[in-house]
């Protein structure tokens, strides 16, 4: 069962940026072909591309008022910058199905 963007909220509520997370998402939309190519880290190391670890960077309100996380994630790669050790990524409940955040 996925989360709700309010228990997202609860469970980060006092975890500083920087934090290390886990987070399993899966995207509301179909993915670019540069998700796509990003992506293939996950694969290349193993992973499920529904798996994000990496830093918790911030807990904002979209403009459309949808509470989301932002992860510096070591799990994918970075397009425009490949020397780079991760990407980052926002997680919207609203659009995707949230189906874990852990703080590590």
């Amino acid at each position: 069962m996925a989360m709700t963007a309010q228990e997202m909220v609860a469970k980060l509520n006092g975890v500083p940026k920087g934090s290390r997370v886990f987070v399993s998402y899966t995207a509301g939309r179909k993915p670019t072909d540069r998700a796509v190519r990003e992506a293939a880290k996950a694969d290349d190391e193993g992973y499920s591309r529904r798996w994000f670890e990496g830093v918790l960077e911030a807990v904002w309100t979209t403009k459309k008022g949808h509470p989301v996380m932002t992860v510096f994630s070591t799990t994918r790669y970075n397009d425009s910058d490949p020397a780079a050790e991760g990407h980052y990524r926002t997680f919207n409940p609203a659009l995707g199905a949230l189906l874990t955040v852990e703080v590590l």
